[in-house]
């Protein structure tokens, strides 16, 4: 059974190996950091080695190409700021247009009420002046059935000459009342045709200033759009240019790994961050133990047997083949086939 023993070893040795791999990932991205940031600070330092040149002469083109960026950088951002500066001033001309305009609507709205209501009032008095025509009408007819009425009466009353007087006088008044009336009618009516000529003055005049309220408004929205719309544009166009300024930067970042492996080897620190040397010199010798904690498992991975390997791989195989067939078996197995007869309930028949 010793295959055994050396399928788990091995199996161990593979934990330890995959876990070393991992580490020794994470402590190669630490050094390679490190070593970046010894190359950034010591720049000024890598210009005393000729090997470096190349480095050297990157560098300075990047830095030039980040300026140019960080230039145009400035530039969108000044211009981002015009039009923010010209978004405010549009707003605050809107603001004193609609309130001039609404200052011009208001007596407008004041006089356009005053026109309704005279109206109103025109259209009663007329309204009235129609109600005592028509009741002066229905008086005379009412007088005059009366009055034919009262000669119809077979034998004629003793008082029918003074009651025909009575109601021939009260009809006499009628005429001058319903004259009086009809003249009033045609001031009332008169009355009426002024105030709607008024009042369609004024809602005209109301409705040129709210056609012109709508129009300033749909201006000065439309030119906010426009301005809006480029400030959109040229944020887009900023971050752009960040993400170029950015890209450009890490475009430095062999140039610096290189000069900080350089200084590295070298034991050359610059002089204002003299740790940064110590932590590229103490991560290379943890990736070096790494490394060689990886080679040792290597090697007693190596010395294991590899016929005895084999049969341990062969034992696992064969169990994982075994126990899926006799779970098939089991769950495949037809109800009431373990050889005993099923019990019968009461129920059944």
């Amino acid at each position: 059974m010793s295959f055994i023993r050396t399928g788990f070893r091995e199996l161990a040795l593979k934990v330890k190996r995959q876990r070393t791999r991992i580490a020794l990932r994470h402590e190669r991205r630490l050094l390679q950091k490190s070593e970046i940031n010894l190359g950034r600070e010591g720049t000024a330092q890598a210009a005393n080695f000729p090997e470096l040149r190349n480095e050297i002469v990157a560098l300075r083109k990047l830095e030039q190409e980040q300026k140019e960026v960080a230039l145009r950088i400035a530039r969108i951002e000044e211009g981002i700021k015009t039009i923010e500066e010209e978004r405010q001033r549009n707003t605050r001309e809107q603001s004193a247009a609609i309130a001039r305009l609404e200052a011009e609507k208001k007596p407008l709205l004041h006089q356009r009420n005053e026109a309704r209501n005279n109206l109103d009032t025109c259209e009663r008095g007329l309204a009235g002046v129609e109600r005592r025509i028509q009741e002066s009408e229905a008086v005379d007819r009412d007088l005059l059935k009366q009055l034919t009425d009262l000669h119809a009466i077979n034998p004629a009353p003793a008082d029918l000459e003074a009651r025909s007087a009575s109601i021939n006088v009260r009809r006499a008044r009628l005429p001058e009342e319903r004259a009086e009336l009809v003249r009033a009618r045609l001031g009332s009516t008169e009355a009426v045709r002024i105030a709607k000529e008024k009042l369609t003055t004024v809602e005209a005049e109301l409705a040129a200033v709210e056609k012109n309220v709508a129009r300033t408004r749909t201006d000065f929205e439309a030119r906010d759009r426009d301005l809006n719309a480029n400030i959109r544009a040229q944020q887009e166009a900023a971050r752009e240019a960040r993400a170029r300024h950015q890209i450009v930067e890490e475009r430095k970042n062999p140039a610096y790994l290189n000069i900080g492996r350089h200084l590295a080897a070298k034991g050359v620190a610059p002089p204002n961050a003299p740790q940064l040397l110590a932590e590229a010199n103490r991560r290379r010798q943890a990736v070096d133990a790494q490394l060689q904690h990886k080679a040792e498992l290597a090697l007693l991975s190596s010395q294991i047997d590899k016929q005895e390997l084999r049969k341990f791989y062969f034992s696992v195989f064969s169990v994982i083949v075994l126990l899926a067939i006799t779970l098939l078996v089991v769950f495949n197995r037809p109800e009431g086939a373990n050889g005993c007869p099923r019990k019968p309930t009461r129920f059944s028949r």
